[in-house]
């Protein structure tokens, strides 16, 4: 911190940017809530929101960027404050990545009319929740600086791993079955794997918890 520099106005420059990064995961996290909503129901208008709605993940990134390099050059913070900024420009990268995963999945519905594949896979239900209510509570988790939640994040991504795997066979025994599914499923399987990714980008965001609050870094190491 500068010499002279008010601590309120330091803690005020940190809510705005708490505030930017709100507002960037609630709208990767609609996005694909939507994209999910015009998977299940072929609704091609609303896939084409979510393509487009990806410009607003995009703004909101380089507005935190900017906010970002404005504190580290107006208050010199101290180490924690430091950690804070460095978590939050790897946090952006995580959200705009979600934005783009779910932007994937919307043209897929362009492309396909998938919902009659997708009615034949039973843990298609479970998958699709999870990295949504991953990212949430990672934000979340994230903004409290809370240590104690962290760690269970970090752990539901191996349920989604094992889902992936097994819808993954699902999707390859239907094609077998029945060649008419063939593209729908391969595209499924593309989508998945995209719930895959998103789930592990709220892992990566879940992970600067515990670097943001005493700078242990914990990426690649089992807990």
């Amino acid at each position: 911190m500068k010499k002279g520099q008010p601590v309120e106005a330091i803690e005020l420059e940190v809510q705005n940017i708490k505030e930017k990064i709100s507002a960037m995961s609630v709208t990767a996290a609609n996005m694909y809530l939507d994209a999910l909503r015009s998977l299940s129901t072929h609704d091609v208008p609303l896939a084409l929101e979510v393509i487009d709605r990806d410009k607003e993940v995009d703004r909101l990134e380089l507005i935190i960027d900017e906010m970002c390099l404005t504190f580290l050059a107006r208050y010199a913070p101290k180490a924690g404050e430091l950690r804070f900024v460095v978590a939050i420009l790897r946090l952006i990268i995580e959200l705009e990545r979600i934005g783009d995963h779910s932007k994937v999945m919307a043209r897929q519905v362009v492309k396909f009319h998938l919902a009659p594949t997708l009615n034949a896979l039973p843990e298609w239900q479970e998958i699709s929740i999870l990295p949504y209510q991953m990212l949430n509570e990672a934000v979340d988790t994230f903004l409290e600086t809370n240590v104690t939640k962290y760690a269970a994040i970090i752990k539901t991504d191996e349920t989604v791993g094992r889902l992936q795997k097994s819808l993954n066979e699902s999707l390859v025994s239907l094609i077998r079955r029945d060649t008419t599914h063939t593209w729908p499923a391969v595209s499924l399987i593309n989508i998945i794997r995209r719930l895959e990714r998103i789930a592990d980008h709220a892992k990566n965001i879940a992970e600067l918890v515990p670097y943001c609050a005493t700078g242990e870094v914990i990426r690649h190491r089992v807990i």
